[in-house]
Protein backbone atom coordinates (compact mmCIF):
# COMPACT_ATOMS: atom_id res chain seq x y z
CA UNK A 1 0.00 0.00 0.00
CA UNK A 2 1.24 3.46 -1.06
CA UNK A 3 1.89 5.72 1.99
CA UNK A 4 -0.64 7.66 0.30
CA UNK A 5 -3.20 5.68 0.37
CA UNK A 6 -2.18 4.48 4.16
CA UNK A 7 -2.63 7.55 5.59
CA UNK A 8 -6.36 8.19 3.97
CA UNK A 9 -7.28 5.29 5.21
CA UNK A 10 -5.51 5.84 8.83
CA UNK A 11 -7.74 9.63 9.32
CA UNK A 12 -10.92 7.78 8.33
CA UNK A 13 -10.20 5.12 10.98
CA UNK A 14 -9.08 7.39 13.93
CA UNK A 15 -12.06 9.86 12.73
CA UNK A 16 -14.40 6.96 13.11
CA UNK A 17 -13.21 5.73 16.65
CA UNK A 18 -12.72 8.89 18.33
CA UNK A 19 -16.24 10.43 16.82
CA UNK A 20 -17.45 13.48 16.19
CA UNK A 21 -16.42 15.49 18.58
CA UNK A 22 -12.62 15.38 17.49
CA UNK A 23 -11.50 16.50 14.17
CA UNK A 24 -8.81 14.48 12.37
CA UNK A 25 -6.54 16.11 9.99
CA UNK A 26 -4.10 15.02 7.80
CA UNK A 27 -0.97 17.70 7.64
CA UNK A 28 2.26 17.43 5.62
CA UNK A 29 5.45 18.75 7.27
CA UNK A 30 8.93 19.82 6.34
CA UNK A 31 11.54 19.49 8.56
CA UNK A 32 15.29 20.14 8.88
CA UNK A 33 16.94 19.17 5.45
CA UNK A 34 13.80 19.70 3.37
CA UNK A 35 12.26 16.23 4.45
CA UNK A 36 8.64 15.86 3.99
CA UNK A 37 6.98 13.86 6.55
CA UNK A 38 3.08 12.64 6.55
CA UNK A 39 1.55 14.34 10.16
CA UNK A 40 -1.93 13.59 11.90
CA UNK A 41 -3.11 15.99 14.19
CA UNK A 42 -6.12 15.44 16.41
CA UNK A 43 -8.31 17.97 17.95
CA UNK A 44 -10.85 17.97 20.43
CA UNK A 45 -13.08 20.94 20.54
CA UNK A 46 -11.54 24.20 21.07
CA UNK A 47 -7.79 22.59 22.16
CA UNK A 48 -5.53 24.75 20.31
CA UNK A 49 -2.33 22.43 20.83
CA UNK A 50 -2.51 19.29 19.38
CA UNK A 51 0.42 17.25 18.59
CA UNK A 52 1.23 15.94 15.25
CA UNK A 53 1.61 12.11 14.96
CA UNK A 54 3.80 11.27 11.59
CA UNK A 55 2.96 8.49 9.84
CA UNK A 56 6.26 7.41 7.82
CA UNK A 57 7.16 5.17 10.85
CA UNK A 58 3.09 3.43 11.27
CA UNK A 59 3.17 2.80 7.60
CA UNK A 60 6.96 1.09 7.56
CA UNK A 61 5.03 -1.17 10.19
CA UNK A 62 2.74 -1.87 8.61
CA UNK A 63 4.47 -2.92 5.72
CA UNK A 64 6.57 -4.80 7.80
CA UNK A 65 3.43 -6.65 9.12
CA UNK A 66 1.95 -5.16 12.03
CA UNK A 67 -1.84 -5.08 11.56
CA UNK A 68 -3.61 -2.13 10.43
CA UNK A 69 -5.95 -2.58 13.77
CA UNK A 70 -2.53 -2.32 16.34
CA UNK A 71 -1.38 0.78 14.81
CA UNK A 72 -5.00 2.59 15.16
CA UNK A 73 -4.79 1.84 18.74
CA UNK A 74 -1.28 2.95 19.12
CA UNK A 75 -1.77 6.23 17.29
CA UNK A 76 -4.84 7.18 19.59
CA UNK A 77 -3.22 5.70 22.36
CA UNK A 78 -0.10 8.52 21.78
CA UNK A 79 -2.88 11.35 21.33
CA UNK A 80 -4.69 10.58 24.97
CA UNK A 81 -1.31 9.94 26.46
CA UNK A 82 0.09 13.52 25.11
CA UNK A 83 -2.50 15.48 23.24
CA UNK A 84 -5.90 16.06 24.97
CA UNK A 85 -7.10 19.13 26.70
CA UNK A 86 -4.45 21.63 25.93
CA UNK A 87 -5.20 25.40 25.54
CA UNK A 88 -3.08 27.95 25.36
CA UNK A 89 -3.39 31.46 24.72
CA UNK A 90 -0.70 32.35 22.42
CA UNK A 91 -1.50 36.08 22.48
CA UNK A 92 2.07 36.38 24.35
CA UNK A 93 3.82 35.97 21.09
CA UNK A 94 3.08 39.61 20.04
CA UNK A 95 4.97 41.08 22.72
CA UNK A 96 8.41 40.81 22.80
CA UNK A 97 9.09 41.84 25.99
CA UNK A 98 7.13 38.29 27.27
CA UNK A 99 9.12 36.44 24.15
CA UNK A 100 13.03 37.43 24.41
CA UNK A 101 13.90 35.62 27.57
CA UNK A 102 13.43 31.97 25.52
CA UNK A 103 14.41 33.10 22.33
CA UNK A 104 17.62 30.17 21.70
CA UNK A 105 19.22 29.37 18.34
CA UNK A 106 20.14 26.00 16.89
CA UNK A 107 22.23 25.20 13.77
CA UNK A 108 21.29 23.35 10.55
CA UNK A 109 22.81 22.93 6.96
CA UNK A 110 22.80 26.23 4.82
CA UNK A 111 22.41 24.74 1.01
CA UNK A 112 19.89 21.54 1.96
CA UNK A 113 17.96 23.82 3.71
CA UNK A 114 17.81 26.82 1.00
CA UNK A 115 13.90 26.99 0.80
CA UNK A 116 13.20 26.98 4.41
CA UNK A 117 15.75 29.86 4.71
CA UNK A 118 13.67 32.27 2.41
CA UNK A 119 11.27 32.26 5.14
CA UNK A 120 12.96 32.60 8.65
CA UNK A 121 15.70 34.99 9.67
CA UNK A 122 19.50 32.99 9.42
CA UNK A 123 22.55 33.76 10.10
CA UNK A 124 25.05 32.17 7.67
CA UNK A 125 28.51 30.89 8.82
CA UNK A 126 30.87 28.60 7.33
CA UNK A 127 28.22 26.14 5.25
CA UNK A 128 25.80 25.76 8.14
CA UNK A 129 22.63 28.60 8.89
CA UNK A 130 22.13 29.90 12.44
CA UNK A 131 18.47 29.19 13.00
CA UNK A 132 16.29 31.00 15.69
CA UNK A 133 13.15 29.70 18.13
CA UNK A 134 11.51 30.35 20.95
CA UNK A 135 11.88 27.85 23.40
CA UNK A 136 8.18 25.85 24.92
CA UNK A 137 7.58 23.88 27.55
CA UNK A 138 4.35 25.18 28.79
CA UNK A 139 0.79 23.00 29.55
CA UNK A 140 2.63 19.95 29.60
CA UNK A 141 4.82 20.59 26.41
CA UNK A 142 8.51 19.26 26.67
CA UNK A 143 11.28 20.51 24.38
CA UNK A 144 8.55 22.04 22.43
CA UNK A 145 10.06 24.88 19.84
CA UNK A 146 8.38 27.43 17.80
CA UNK A 147 10.01 28.78 14.96
CA UNK A 148 10.82 32.21 14.29
CA UNK A 149 9.83 33.29 10.93
CA UNK A 150 10.35 37.45 9.37
CA UNK A 151 7.11 37.93 9.92
CA UNK A 152 7.60 37.72 13.61
CA UNK A 153 10.61 40.12 13.29
CA UNK A 154 8.84 42.54 11.66
CA UNK A 155 5.94 42.69 14.25
CA UNK A 156 8.62 42.42 17.30
CA UNK A 157 10.54 45.36 15.85
CA UNK A 158 13.90 43.36 15.80
CA UNK A 159 16.90 42.74 13.69
CA UNK A 160 18.60 39.90 12.63
CA UNK A 161 21.76 40.37 14.57
CA UNK A 162 19.55 41.72 18.01
CA UNK A 163 17.78 38.72 17.37
CA UNK A 164 21.40 36.56 17.52
CA UNK A 165 22.95 38.41 20.83
CA UNK A 166 19.74 37.36 23.01
CA UNK A 167 19.61 33.80 21.30
CA UNK A 168 23.73 33.51 22.36
CA UNK A 169 22.90 34.59 26.15
CA UNK A 170 19.42 33.11 26.10
CA UNK A 171 20.68 29.23 24.52
CA UNK A 172 23.81 28.61 26.64
CA UNK A 173 21.32 29.13 29.83
CA UNK A 174 18.90 27.62 29.27
CA UNK A 175 20.73 24.39 27.70
CA UNK A 176 24.44 24.39 28.87
CA UNK A 177 26.45 22.17 26.94
CA UNK A 178 28.07 19.51 27.85
CA UNK A 179 31.00 17.12 27.25
CA UNK A 180 30.90 13.51 27.28
CA UNK A 181 34.11 11.45 27.08
CA UNK A 182 33.85 8.52 24.14
CA UNK A 183 34.58 5.57 27.32
CA UNK A 184 31.29 7.09 29.06
CA UNK A 185 29.42 6.91 25.92
CA UNK A 186 31.30 2.64 25.41
CA UNK A 187 30.23 1.89 28.67
CA UNK A 188 29.93 -2.03 29.60
CA UNK A 189 31.24 -2.70 26.24
CA UNK A 190 34.64 -0.89 26.70
CA UNK A 191 34.73 -2.65 30.30
CA UNK A 192 34.81 -6.05 28.62
CA UNK A 193 37.58 -5.44 26.84
CA UNK A 194 41.36 -7.16 28.47
CA UNK A 195 42.99 -4.39 30.67
CA UNK A 196 45.96 -3.90 27.94
CA UNK A 197 43.37 -3.21 25.36
CA UNK A 198 41.36 -0.55 27.01
CA UNK A 199 44.10 0.99 28.04
CA UNK A 200 45.53 0.91 24.23
CA UNK A 201 42.01 1.85 22.92
CA UNK A 202 41.64 4.99 24.89
CA UNK A 203 45.35 6.49 24.49
CA UNK A 204 44.84 6.30 20.69
CA UNK A 205 41.00 7.28 20.91
CA UNK A 206 40.91 10.78 22.52
CA UNK A 207 37.37 11.64 21.71
CA UNK A 208 34.47 13.17 22.83
CA UNK A 209 30.95 13.94 22.67
CA UNK A 210 29.68 17.87 22.57
CA UNK A 211 26.11 18.41 22.85
CA UNK A 212 23.76 20.19 25.17
CA UNK A 213 21.78 19.47 28.35
CA UNK A 214 18.59 17.87 26.64
CA UNK A 215 20.59 16.43 24.26
CA UNK A 216 18.30 17.95 21.22
CA UNK A 217 20.06 20.15 18.63
CA UNK A 218 22.83 20.10 20.59
CA UNK A 219 25.25 20.60 17.67
CA UNK A 220 24.85 24.72 18.58
CA UNK A 221 27.14 24.52 21.70
CA UNK A 222 30.05 24.77 19.22
CA UNK A 223 28.45 28.22 19.08
CA UNK A 224 28.35 28.98 22.77
CA UNK A 225 30.70 31.36 24.01
CA UNK A 226 34.33 30.83 25.07
CA UNK A 227 33.43 26.40 24.29
CA UNK A 228 35.67 26.38 21.66
CA UNK A 229 38.26 27.95 23.44
CA UNK A 230 38.21 25.56 26.20
CA UNK A 231 38.17 22.48 24.37
CA UNK A 232 41.29 23.57 22.72
CA UNK A 233 43.04 23.87 26.23
CA UNK A 234 41.59 20.07 26.94
CA UNK A 235 43.01 19.18 24.26
CA UNK A 236 46.15 20.86 24.53
CA UNK A 237 45.48 22.03 20.88
CA UNK A 238 43.96 21.98 17.39
CA UNK A 239 41.12 19.57 17.20
CA UNK A 240 38.89 18.16 14.30
CA UNK A 241 35.25 18.68 14.99
CA UNK A 242 33.29 16.04 12.98
CA UNK A 243 29.61 16.65 12.93
CA UNK A 244 27.78 13.33 14.08
CA UNK A 245 24.03 14.91 13.57
CA UNK A 246 22.27 18.27 14.10
CA UNK A 247 22.24 16.99 18.35
CA UNK A 248 25.79 16.84 18.44
CA UNK A 249 29.28 16.95 17.66
CA UNK A 250 32.14 14.77 18.05
CA UNK A 251 35.59 16.17 18.83
CA UNK A 252 39.42 14.52 17.89
CA UNK A 253 42.18 16.03 18.53
CA UNK A 254 44.57 17.10 15.81
CA UNK A 255 47.63 14.50 15.79
CA UNK A 256 48.28 13.24 12.37
CA UNK A 257 47.21 14.50 8.97
CA UNK A 258 46.38 11.46 7.79
CA UNK A 259 43.50 10.65 9.88
CA UNK A 260 41.87 13.26 8.02
CA UNK A 261 40.66 11.83 5.22
CA UNK A 262 39.81 8.46 7.24
CA UNK A 263 37.48 10.93 9.16
CA UNK A 264 35.93 12.75 6.04
CA UNK A 265 34.84 9.17 4.30
CA UNK A 266 33.15 8.21 8.25
CA UNK A 267 31.38 11.53 8.07
CA UNK A 268 30.11 10.54 4.53
CA UNK A 269 29.14 7.09 5.48
CA UNK A 270 27.30 7.96 8.64
CA UNK A 271 25.50 10.51 7.02
CA UNK A 272 24.15 8.18 4.08
CA UNK A 273 23.55 5.06 5.96
CA UNK A 274 23.00 5.66 9.86
CA UNK A 275 21.35 8.93 10.07
CA UNK A 276 17.84 9.72 9.19
CA UNK A 277 18.28 12.42 6.54
CA UNK A 278 16.37 15.15 9.06
CA UNK A 279 19.33 14.66 11.11
CA UNK A 280 22.23 15.14 9.16
CA UNK A 281 24.26 18.80 9.83
CA UNK A 282 27.09 18.34 7.35
CA UNK A 283 29.03 15.80 5.13
CA UNK A 284 31.98 18.40 5.67
CA UNK A 285 34.89 17.79 8.34
CA UNK A 286 36.09 20.86 10.71
CA UNK A 287 39.39 21.78 12.17
CA UNK A 288 39.35 24.18 15.21
CA UNK A 289 43.06 26.31 14.54
CA UNK A 290 43.64 27.15 18.59
CA UNK A 291 46.11 30.12 18.01
CA UNK A 292 44.01 31.92 15.02
CA UNK A 293 40.79 30.80 17.46
CA UNK A 294 38.84 29.93 14.08
CA UNK A 295 36.68 26.93 12.48
CA UNK A 296 38.24 26.27 9.15
CA UNK A 297 36.08 23.55 6.92
CA UNK A 298 39.40 21.31 5.70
Amino acid sequence: MEISTFKVKVQKAVSEVLGQEYTVELREVQKNNGVLLQGLMIRKGQDNVTPTIYLNSFWEAYEGGVTFADIIKKIISIYKEDGIGRKIDVSFFQDFEKVKEKLCFRLVNREKNREQLEKVPYIPILDLAICFYYAFDEAGVDNGMIPIYRSHLDNWKVTDRELLEIAVKNTPRLFPGETIPMEEVLGDALQELPEEVRREFLRKVSMMILTNSRKTYGACSILYPGMLEQLAERFGGDYYMIPSSVHEFLLVPREREQDREGLKKMIAEVNRTELPPEEVLSDHLYLYCSREKEVRIV
